[in-house]
């Protein structure tokens, strides 16, 4: 009984868990570049949705990358822009062609 009541706590805890991280999606297409930029810089790490099922994580500096990563300027689109500079995306060297 103990085993299944903790299956049903984690699989509440990963339910939740998901429904967070989609809630926490912002959508370019709904704010200023300014709007953004702000964003990024305060929470150091934002997941953009710049269109239908495209997504990525932007950051504010490369503090916020992994080991071995560098940062490359990101630029998406937003209500002000077509190409708005919100800071960055983290990159490995095996991600340049």
């Amino acid at each position: 009984m103990k085993t299944f009541a903790l299956s049903l706590l984690l699989a509440a805890s990963v339910a939740s868990g998901a429904q967070a991280m989609t809630s926490s999606t912002i959508d370019s297409s709904q704010h200023s570049t300014s709007q953004l930029q702000r964003i990024v810089q305060q929470q150091g790490s934002v997941i953009l949705s710049t269109g239908p099922g495209l997504f990525d994580r932007y950051v504010a500096n490369r503090s916020h990358c992994g080991l071995g990563q560098e940062t490359r300027s990101a630029f998406v689109p937003t209500t002000d822009s077509n190409n708005g500079f919100v800071g960055y995306r983290c990159v490995s060297d095996s991600d340049e062609g």
